[in-house]
């Protein structure tokens, strides 16, 4: 009987979980029997679906329920990095710039419009921000007579993704996806559990926050017992238009502090309060408003600051599954083949490009977003494992 390669690659999808691993066998009918043998056994009310092909020839050895659809939930990212290294390329970074006109400054006095232009950089910090601004100082700028523009325009609304949960959206997987990104779009909550029962849950931004003060928190959560929050209360959190957050609902009794993550609701509005408090912290006068819109054709480029390479990005992806990466590069597609980035355009140009270089016919599947957030998405096993192939097999 003719033995096989030890290492192949597997697509399973487990009620809308997945994953790879390595499995040795001697025959066909040893993966055959095994695999289908551990299924029954061990998930006999789920819903299975695995694909076992051979890396070195293509050939697919074990099939069970391979062309059923399934909910991918994060493996969607790996269709997402795959089409980002096809077209964007692992040297590609994302750029931030700042834009002014020499022209305008005399002695400390700059007159005319300045510029910060944001390319949806997920890694995008915001000491960089500080870094960016700072350039105005070393400039010997201390008053600006003129507006400062914000453009955000490469990414298109909405900032949510379709098929998103609506009680998913207050959490920090579903930030909101804007070329404005400053910090994740998130930032964190402490809560410090009350020991009795009915007492009041404290909670405060993080310290390490920084724009915390740009914003109110109210609370009003009571200690329940661990069973009563897993069953009869649970924690509400509302974040408003202008960032506020309400907490409400319960919290089991602790003694640990307990950090939660956020979204915030708003990039615009907090990138205006950030930018000036930087210019403030700068000593710079900002005599006009911050305004939306694009880069004014007579400025020219002062400034820059470059992202990580995106096959250090694609770690956040990949290893952390991170959904802000991934649905900031979706965009970042749709951008670079239709001109406007947008979940529409994003999954359009994934489609267009992993078509041509994998074969997968995506009228056969679904796929709306980069993350896997969108309850909407369908593939198949067959079609994960075709990608994976081609992407082991990808001699560039």
């Amino acid at each position: 009987m003719k033995k096989w390669q030890p290492i192949f690659i597997i697509s399973c999808i487990v009620a809308c979980a997945s994953g790879c691993t390595t499995v040795r066998a001697n025959t066909a009918q040893d993966f055959n029997t095994r695999i289908t043998s551990m299924i029954k056994n061990n998930l006999p009310e789920a819903t299975v679906g695995v694909i076992l092909q051979d890396v070195a020839t293509g050939k697919i050895i074990y099939d069970y329920h391979g062309s059923k659809h399934f909910l991918p939930a994060s493996t969607a990212k790996l269709f997402t990095a795959a089409a980002a290294l096809m077209e964007l390329g692992p040297d590609f970074r994302y750029e931030t710039g700042l834009y002014y006109n020499s022209a305008g400054l005399k002695g400390g006095v700059y007159k005319g419009d300045l510029a910060l232009k944001f390319s949806g950089d997920p890694s995008f910090k915001l000491p960089y921000l500080h870094s960016l601004l700072k350039k105005l100082q070393e400039t010997q700028i201390k008053e600006v007579q003129g507006d400062l523009w914000i453009d955000d325009t490469l990414f298109d609304g909405p900032m949510l993704g379709h098929g998103w949960t609506w009680d998913s959206t207050p959490w920090y997987h579903a930030a909101p996806v804007s070329a404005i990104i400053i910090d994740r779009n998130q930032f964190g909550i402490t809560l410090f559990p009350a020991r009795e029962i009915g007492g009041e849950v404290a909670a405060k931004f993080d310290t390490a926050y920084p724009a915390a003060k740009f914003r109110t928190l109210h609370s009003n959560v009571k200690a329940v017992t661990y069973e009563d929050s897993e069953t009869i209360c649970q924690i509400m959190v509302q974040v408003d238009d202008y960032n506020n957050v309400d907490l409400s609902g319960c919290w089991p009794i602790g003694t640990e502090p307990a950090h939660l993550r956020l979204a915030i609701k708003n990039p615009r509005l907090q990138a205006q309060r950030l930018i000036n408090e930087a210019l403030e912290k700068l000593n710079i006068k900002l005599h006009g408003k911050i305004k939306f819109g694009k880069v004014p054709d007579h400025l020219a480029k002062l400034a820059h600051h470059d992202s990580e390479p995106l096959h250090v990005l694609l770690n956040a992806v990949l290893g952390d599954s991170n959904n802000l990466y991934a649905e900031s590069l979706t965009k970042t597609l749709g951008a670079e083949l239709y001109g406007k980035g947008s979940f529409k355009t994003g999954a359009l140009a994934m489609q267009k490009i992993l078509s041509q270089t994998t074969g997968i016919d995506f009228s056969q599947m679904r796929l709306l977003d980069g993350s896997g957030e969108s309850r909407y998405n369908l593939l198949t096993p067959l079609h994960l494992a075709r990608l994976l192939y081609t992407m082991h097999n990808e001699k560039n």
